[in-house]
C-alpha cells in the first residue's frame, strides 16, 4: 500500500519542486526558455502519471495475495496491467529525460565532436524507448498471459528482457554523463566553478546506481516466482529512478538561481 505510494509521492514532489525552480530560474533570471526546459516538463508529466498509476494500484488492493481472497485474481490482473503501463511510462520518462539533457548539451556546447555524439545518442534513444515499451507489452503472446498463465500462448524470458532494457538504459546514462566531461574540463572557468559543474554531472551516477538496484531487486524477487511482488518493486524503483533522473537533469539549469541566492558559493 503506502510502502509503494509513499516513496512515489515523495520523489515525484521533489522532482516537481526542482522543475518548478528550474522554470523560475530560466524564465525570470535567464529570461530564456529552451527546448530542454520544455522536454523536461514533458518528462515530469510522465512521472506524475506514474505516481497516479501507483495510487490507482493502491486503491485497487495492491499487495493483496491472500489465497482465500475472492478478489485475488481481479487484483492480480489489474496489478499486472498497471505493471505493464508503468513500465511503458518508465521507459518514456527516463528516455525523455535523457533527450532533455542532450538538448541542453546542444545549447551549451559548440564543439562539433560533442554535438555529433549528442545527435547520435538522441537517435539511439528512439529504439531504446521502443524496446522498453513494446518489449514489455508483448513479452507474452497474448499479453493477457502475463497475468493468467492458464491462457494458451507463449512468453519470452522475462529476465532476458529486464536485463537487456536495464543494460541499454545504464549504457546510455553513462555515455551521456561522460560526454561533457572533457569539454567542461577545457572551459576557461574559475577552478571552483569548474569543479562544481563537474560535480553536478557526476551526481548523475546516482541514477545509474538506482538503475542497478532496481534491476537487482526485481530479478531477485522474480526468481522466487512472485510476479505480483516483483512487479510492485519494479514500480517503486521505476518511479524513484525516473524522478531522480529529472532532478539530476535539472541541477545545471539551477546554477543561476544558486548564484543569485548565494553569490559566493560558486
Amino acid at each position: 500500500g503506502w510502502g509503494a505510494l509513499g516513496p512515489a509521492i515523495a520523489f515525484t514532489a521533489l522532482a516537481t519542486t526542482v522543475v518548478m525552480l528550474r522554470w523560475y530560474a530560466r524564465a525570470r533570471i535567464v529570461r530564456c526558455i529552451g527546448l530542454d526546459d520544455w522536454v523536461i516538463l514533458l518528462s515530469l508529466l510522465c512521472a506524475i502519471t506514474m505516481c497516479i498509476l501507483i495510487g490507482i494500484a493502491v486503491h485497487s488492493g495492491i499487495g493483496i495475495t491472500t489465497p482465500t481472497s475472492p478478489l485475488l485474481f481481479h487484483h492480480t490482473t489489474l496489478i499486472a496491467r498497471l505493471i505493464v503501463a508503468n513500465n511503458s511510462l518508465w521507459s518514456l520518462t527516463v528516455n525523455i529525460t535523457k533527450s532533455s539533457i542532450l538538448t541542453q548539451y546542444l545549447r551549451i556546447f559548440s564543439s562539433p565532436r560533442t554535438r555529433t555524439i549528442c545527435y547520435i545518442l538522441l537517435f539511439l534513444l528512439l529504439p531504446a524507448t521502443c524496446w522498453g515499451i513494446f518489449g514489455g507489452i508483448f513479452l507474452c503472446n497474448p499479453t493477457a498471459k502475463l497475468w493468467n498463465p492458464e491462457i494458451s500462448g507463449h512468453c519470452r524470458n522475462a529476465q532476458t528482457y529486464w536485463v537487456s532494457v536495464a543494460s541499454v538504459d545504464i549504457f546510455l546514462d553513462l555515455a551521456i554523463l561522460i560526454l561533457p566531461i572533457p569539454a567542461i574540463a577545457a572551459l576557461h572557468l574559475p577552478r571552483k566553478q569548474r569543479v562544481a559543474t563537474l560535480c553536478v554531472f557526476l551526481l548523475g551516477f546516482v541514477v545509474c546506481a538506482v538503475s542497478v538496484i532496481r534491476l537487482a531487486t526485481v530479478l531477485a524477487i522474480a526468481q522466487q516466482g512472485d510476479f505480483v511482488m516483483s512487479g510492485i518493486w519494479a514500480i517503486i524503483w521505476s518511479v524513484v529512478e525516473a524522478n531522480v533522473g529529472i532532478v539530476c537533469a535539472s541541477l545545471l539549469a539551477l546554477k543561476c538561481l544558486i548564484v543569485k541566492l548565494w553569490p559566493g558559493l560558486l
